[in-house]
């Protein structure tokens, strides 16, 4: 696909965030092909030395975690501490139609990105931040990382096995969702100021109305994210309670175990119920042939269907299962779901981008994946290329090269 064919081509963004949420982002917006610059301090983004693994050689790594987050932007190197660098962040600020941060209010204003100031200085700007426990106010000086949200949101305390201690996901979950939410808001935003006349970029002379800021907090995420598990407390006043891999209110909806493997099945309506017992050659009962029956006397239930379960192959089940219209799949690793996403596209799947394979961005457009158009930047790599495009002259560059304001 074309880089002019992308949605957001024209669009710049300014990604001053660091290891995952943001990142995560403005991974996104790149994706569908807005120019986002990675602003990174002397030494680069932390999350560039979370290994191993590793790609590449020892003196120039790339971590995979670093990775798999950064593809489709461009890297510089400039020092926010030193007059110079927040002179040159005021400038990029100014041809810039998004500015996305995760730093702590008194971080961010002596880094040159406070609330007031640029609201003073670039009125236009939408500003995105991801916060920790808050993005304004005493909780947002708390040091905060997904696995501190997944705690005190109680994502944890209804995560894991019901005899067990509390879990967290698998994955940062907290930090995906609140980066999908921060783009979905700065892109509202974006939106927005067009519908009101406003162009995006600024710099044209143009009369601008206020720029808006868009804050979505890890916790805010959290409690929001749990969704059916908070309204069942609402609704009952029952507190929540770890299930497994069942779920509190839908019945069957977990994962047996089969003679080599486990597979998850996952009935949501009283008709495909009927189709399960018909598959698994079960006697129905009446106590069973409403949800709530099912949930009701869910001890009685999945016995029986684990009984008729675990000694079938996991692979012959599932596809007995999808013949009969039964929501089931098997519990791959991750090795097996990259398989099975490989045998679907075939071995592209995979896109090469410099040193590093890259899962392609799930998204489709007119039928097409989105271009992994830039492999993940070494660290600033492009701060020249930048600089000159911001219309700085050569000497001036070296100038800030000397004062140590970039790298």
């Amino acid at each position: 696909m074309a880089d002019r064919a992308l949605p957001l081509a024209g669009l710049r963004v300014l990604d001053c965030s660091r290891v995952l949420a943001g990142p995560f982002a403005t991974m996104l917006l790149a994706d569908l092909g807005a120019d986002v610059v990675k602003l990174e301090p002397p030494g680069g983004d932390e999350s560039r030395g979370w290994g191993p693994p590793f790609w590449g050689d020892p003196a120039d790594r790339l971590s995979a975690y670093f990775a798999s987050v950064n593809r489709n932007k461009r890297s510089i190197v400039v020092d926010l501490q030193t007059d110079g660098g927040r002179d040159l962040l005021d400038r990029l600020a100014a041809r810039s139609d998004l500015l996305m941060h995760n730093a702590r209010p008194s971080s961010a204003e002596r880094l040159g990105f406070g609330a007031d100031r640029l609201a003073k200085r670039h009125p236009g700007l939408v500003v995105a931040v991801v916060g920790g426990f808050a993005t304004a106010g005493e909780a947002a000086e708390r040091p905060a990382y997904d696995l501190l949200a997944q705690a005190v949101t109680g994502l944890m305390a209804v995560t894991g096995e019901p005899t067990g201690g509390p879990m967290k996901a698998g994955v940062a979950l907290l930090d995906l969702l609140a980066g999908l939410e921060v783009a979905v808001g700065a892109l509202a935003s974006l939106l927005a100021a067009e519908r009101l006349g406003r162009r995006l970029g600024q710099g044209s002379g143009m009369d601008t109305p206020q720029g808006s800021r868009v804050d979505v907090a890890l916790v805010d995420a959290g409690v929001a994210g749990l969704t059916n598990v908070l309204a069942n407390l609402v609704a009952s006043g029952e507190e929540p309670r770890r299930h497994g891999n069942a779920h509190p209110n839908i019945v069957p909806y977990e994962v047996f175990s089969t003679a080599d493997g486990h597979v998850a099945i996952a009935v949501g309506n009283d008709q495909q119920f009927a189709r399960l017992l018909t598959a698994l050659s079960l006697d129905s009962d009446p106590r069973f042939a409403a949800n709530a029956g099912r949930v009701a006397h869910r001890d009685e239930l999945i016995p029986m269907i684990a009984a008729s379960i675990e000694s079938r192959g996991r692979d012959e089940l599932v596809a007995a299962l999808l013949d009969a219209d039964v929501p089931a799949g098997p519990v791959n690793s991750v090795s097996e779901a990259l398989a099975m996403m490989q045998a679907v596209d075939g071995d592209a799947w995979l896109q090469e981008a410099g040193v590093t394979r890259l899962a392609p961005s799930p998204i489709r457009i007119h039928g097409e994946r989105l271009p992994v158009r830039l492999a993940p930047p070494r660290l600033g790599e492009h701060t020249d290329q930048v600089l000159t495009e911001a219309g700085l002259e050569a000497a001036e560059i070296a100038a800030l090269r000397a004062s140590g304001a970039v790298t």
